[in-house]
């Protein structure tokens, strides 16, 4: 979700940097992953000067070019060819001079450089509308007033808005701040938690919107329940065009590009407050009519987008007595919006089922602005407010005015939410006392009311858009994240696990087992637990545990297995130079048996690479089928589960595993280990072979000791490999210059091998050759060709230097 720092500065007093702004959002959970400039006009005009047009004269060698002389301002005449066919002397023109980017309409941008056109010198460039991004026309060269003065900035003279957009990453609970005045309500509470000033919400006035007091020209019929409030005005009189600037740069700003002025109104107030909006051509709406139905399952319906698509019967539908006009909440129909011929509106502000809307949307495939917040959450009582919100602008704007009162379909009021909030309850979630007008204060910015205040803590009521506050723990958590995480004092000391729940022994047990495997040299990965049914096998299919309402293909199924998502992570792995894995993972698998849904505690192991990597005195030795074998007999070992031997078994129809040995206890099957099959791998996208083992926790019963475990941040940037040959005098030590190599160079270097040896009387009297490998990687950027050569020379200057070396060249 993107948010205009200019917009929203108009709902809330902001005297904060970007910065500050970013971390206070980020803070109470609405994390910002960018701030991205954002200018009306690409490249802002910067580097244009006016130019004065002193003579023009026919190119010597081209009909249609034109060599002019243009006064630039201090005394500077720059000769430039011109092929507009509209230049004359006397004008006030747009000039890049040399060295100037422009940003054309279309295009991508270049740089303006002193050239010679047919022969003639040309210092510059006199610029068209389109050519800097101004608009589309390409007629002739853009004529300034007479009043422009040469050489002065060509933004005196046109208005360019900078601005900072914030990319939000919205979390899908949060749908009362899908708006930037929903962002602002969180700025608010934040500042007036933590601020050193108290500022206050800014809503647009609505109060100027008068209805005349007469029947509605559209009738409204409501006849399903899943319509929770709809309500409508009719507007006459208005003129269909486009949108005036400061519109135009709203949009522009998040991403959206503008229509004309009505729609652009309905996508204006929507990212405004959060509220959807739909624009009817009143005219078309046949018998006057607007019924909000079910049709028929089988019905036919095209959307705006010229889809035609059958209805099952499930979809809220927007109707006249001829029909559908409008899938509610989601999608409009072909014939339903405004045209350039367009003079009454009929403008529409609703609150729908979330369950209705993201079932029709999600069997459709239609994701819109308008489906992401009905589907998570509309706050019905903003309905009225937005609908006069659009309705003043679009009087102010298109120039049409009120013709009919609201009609506002409102059945059965969405009551507030109302519980109680105990004071022990605050310490006990946040395990903080915290103050009672911090509390009441907090409460407050939050549009929480307080009902009754007693001994004990205090009655309270949520208001509806706040569909994910619905008990104590949620309001605790409202008041924590404002309140500050990082304001949460630390006790001395603390104890944490990697994992979490689940009860003492299993808890135990796992820890035994990360204690051996990293103390063998094993990393532990965390996966999603939700992961792709296409990824599983046909036969599969039946067993998998899916999620009702999946927010993707992609995570649509609890994990079968621990195999899959561990594939992944090694390819993740892989393809950041990281090929020599030894992976574990502990997690649970879900499956579907008679009917009953199973889940199971497990520890994945996978081997893929090289086992040693090679150096001089080693070959390259990949992982093998043995070595996984004697790490899943030593995790059972180590953890006092001895299995006789009579209960290894070797299964040749293993869906996954080649050479597949299973592990049985009691007629179950404690593990399984064995060669990953190449289709899988094939499929995963992971260079083989590779290795997997796999233990059922839930069927060791022993006890084990706890581990110390550590996490570390994998590398987010590449590492570059150089090898390095030279001739040494023997006595030299491989220490030694891998000691050196570290001291000379402390940035970048990361690790230090050596792969061959040779000794040769060819090579001198005491004189040998060792070839080393160097891995450098900067941790804050990728490195350039001209870094690492750098590094390269001077731990090559000195090996010269202080040890003598000769190095060897290619």
């Amino acid at each position: 979700m993107n948010i205009s720092l200019n917009w929203l500065k108009q709902y809330i007093d902001i005297q904060e940097s970007p910065e500050t702004i970013s971390a206070l959002l980020t803070g109470c959970g609405l994390e910002v992953e960018s701030i991205e400039p954002f200018e009306s006009v690409k490249g802002g005009l910067r580097g244009l000067v006016v130019g004065h047009v002193l003579e023009t004269a026919p190119h010597p060698n081209a009909d249609r070019l034109t060599v002019c002389k243009v006064d630039l301002g201090g005394g500077q005449v720059s000769q430039i060819v011109c092929g507009a066919p509209n230049v004359a002397a006397g004008q006030k023109v747009i000039v890049a001079v040399p060295g100037t980017v422009i940003h054309p309409a279309k295009g991508e941008p270049f740089e303006i450089k002193k050239s010679k056109i047919r022969g003639e010198a040309s210092e510059g460039m006199i610029c068209a509308q389109d050519e800097i991004g101004l608009g589309e026309d390409h007629s002739g060269i853009l004529v300034l007033h007479d009043s422009a003065q040469p050489g002065e900035p060509v933004t005196n003279h046109f208005s360019v808005e900078q601005d900072l957009v914030l990319s939000i990453g919205l979390t899908p609970n949060r749908s009362d701040a899908a708006s930037h005045f929903g962002v602002a309500r969180d700025l608010r509470a934040v500042i007036n938690t933590n601020g050193e000033r108290k500022v206050e919400l800014i809503q647009p006035d609505v109060s100027g919107f008068v209805a005349p007091n007469q029947k509605p020209v559209v009738e409204v019929v409501v006849e399903d329940a899943d319509c929770i409030r709809y309500a409508g005005v009719h507007l006459s009189g208005i003129k269909v065009g486009p949108s005036p600037e400061w519109l135009q740069n709203r949009l522009k700003s998040i991403g959206l590009n503008p229509i004309n002025n009505i729609v652009d109104i309905t996508n204006f107030v929507l990212h405004e407050t959060g509220q959807p909006l739909h624009a009817f051509d009143a005219a078309p709406i046949g018998g006057g009519k607007v019924v909000v139905k079910k049709l028929p399952a089988g019905t036919m319906f095209t959307t705006l987008d010229g889809v035609e698509r059958k209805l099952n019967g499930s979809e809220l539908m927007i109707c006249d007595v001829d029909g559908g006009m409008c899938m509610a909440g989601i999608f409009g129909g072909l014939n339903s919006g405004v045209s350039e011929s367009t003079t009454d509106v009929f403008l529409e502000s609703a609150c729908f089922s979330p369950v209705s809307v993201r079932k029709s949307s999600k069997h459709h495939g239609l994701k819109t602005d308008a489906s992401f917040r009905f589907e998570r959450g509309s706050d019905p009582e903003s309905v009225v407010y937005a609908l006069k919100r659009a309705a003043l602008l679009i009087a102010d704007i298109a120039g049409g005015q009120v013709t009919s009162n609201i009609t506002d379909h409102y059945p059965q009021p969405v009551a507030w939410k109302t519980f109680t909030l105990r004071a022990s309850t605050i310490k006990r979630i946040t395990g903080i006392d915290m103050e009672h007008g911090v509390v009441m204060g907090i409460l407050g910015c939050l549009d929480i009311r307080v009902v009754k205040e007693h001994a004990a803590g205090w009655d309270i009521e949520v208001p509806p858009y706040r569909v994910d506050v619905t008990r104590e723990a949620d309001v605790c958590e409202e008041l924590l994240r404002i309140f500050g995480y990082d304001r949460i004092p630390l006790p001395g000391t603390m104890q944490i696990s990697l994992q979490s729940g689940g009860d003492a022994p299993l808890e135990s047990r796992r820890k035994s087992i990360a204690h051996h495997l990293s103390a063998n040299g094993f990393h532990e990965i965390m996966s999603n637990s939700l992961f792709r049914s296409t990824a599983y096998a046909d036969e599969l299919q039946s067993r998998l545990a899916r999620i009702r309402n999946p927010l993707s293909n992609e995570l649509d199924v609890m994990r079968h297995d621990l195999l899959l998502p561990m594939l992944d992570a090694a390819v993740y792995n892989q393809n950041r130079q990281r090929s020599d894995l030894r992976l574990f993972e502990f997690g649970k698998s879900y499956s579907v048996r008679d009917g009953k849904y199973h889940e199971v505690n497990g520890v994945g192991v996978l081997l893929n690479g090289l086992r040693h990597p090679g150096s001089w005195d080693h070959k390259k030795e990949p992982f093998s089928f043995y070595f996984l074998k004697s790490t899943i007999q030593n995790i059972l070992t180590a953890s006092g589960f001895v299995v006789p031997l009579n209960s290894w078994q070797y299964l040749s129809d293993h869906s996954q595993l080649e050479d597949c040995i299973a592990c049985m206890h009691k007629d179950e099957v404690v593990g399984v280990y064995g060669r990953v099959r190449k289709k899988l791998l094939k499929e995963s996208g992971l260079q083989g072979p590779a290795y997997y083992g796999y233990l059922n926790l839930d069927l060791l019963k022993h006890k084990f000791s706890a581990p110390r475990l550590k996490a570390v941040e994998p590398p987010r940037f590449p590492e570059v490999h150089r090898d390095l040959s030279m001739i040494l005098d023997r006595s030299i030590r491989y220490a030694d210059l891998e000691k050196l190599a570290f001291t000379t160079d402390k940035g970048l270097l990361r690790e230090v091998g050596l792969f061959d040896v040779y000794e040769d009387a060819k090579l001198g009297e005491n004189k040998k050759s060792y070839a080393l490998s160097f891995v450098l990687r900067d941790d804050e950027k990728t490195l350039t060709d001209k870094e690492i050569d750098k590094a390269m020379q001077r731990i090559m200057d000195a090996y010269e230097r202080e040890m003598g070396a000769v190095i060897r060249k290619a």
